[in-house]
């Protein structure tokens, strides 16, 4: 017959030797009081994160309040200086005419349109070629077609408006005429 006293019995074996049995309303009162630890960290972390949502929240309201802002501003001073560029033709068309300054008008005019231009380039928007090229309809309109002996068919004969681009985004399409054979 085995010796009780030093061999354990197996449900004892699942236990430490120092753990103290806890009666049934024991038990529920320890864990109820761990649901609460649970609860109120659960709680602790919701309210760290809605504050760090809305602290997200309120600097993408800044960030974009700040960025409308920095695109208004560009905007106006590209008016100010296509301004600028208006004052100066309507002084053009309040000089008197006659041969002498009908070519100081043409130079001024011409001097004029030039400075237009550097400030088109100056905000990334450049014309581009399209006398002798193919036409291309995402960047040309045809507004007629004419028979052009020597030229390649569907080829941009005359241009009758420029056409603006900013990178690959076309601001505007060349009014063009097209070569058909």
């Amino acid at each position: 017959m085995p010796d009780e006293t030093t061999s354990p019995a197996p449900e004892d074996a699942a236990q430490p030797a120092d753990a103290v049995l806890l009666t049934p309303e024991q038990r529920i009162t320890e864990l109820e009081a761990r649901v609460q630890q649970a609860e109120a960290a659960l709680n602790e972390e919701r309210d760290k994160l809605l504050r760090k949502a809305a602290e997200f929240e309120n600097i993408r309201r800044r960030l974009t309040a700040e960025s409308q802002r920095a695109a208004e501003a560009r905007k106006l001073d590209f008016i100010q200086q296509a301004l600028a560029i208006a004052d100066n033709l309507a002084m053009a068309l309040l000089t008197p005419a006659d041969k002498e300054t009908v070519e100081h008008l043409s130079h001024g005019v011409q001097m004029t349109l030039e400075k237009f231009n550097q400030l088109l380039r100056d905000n990334g928007v450049e014309k581009f070629v399209s006398l002798d090229q193919p036409f291309d309809p995402h960047r040309h309109e045809a507004v007629s077609m004419q028979k052009v002996a020597g030229k390649p068919d569907h080829t941009v004969v005359q241009v009758f408006r420029e056409g603006y681009q900013r990178g690959d985004q076309v601001f505007r399409h060349a009014q063009v005429v097209v070569n058909q054979l």
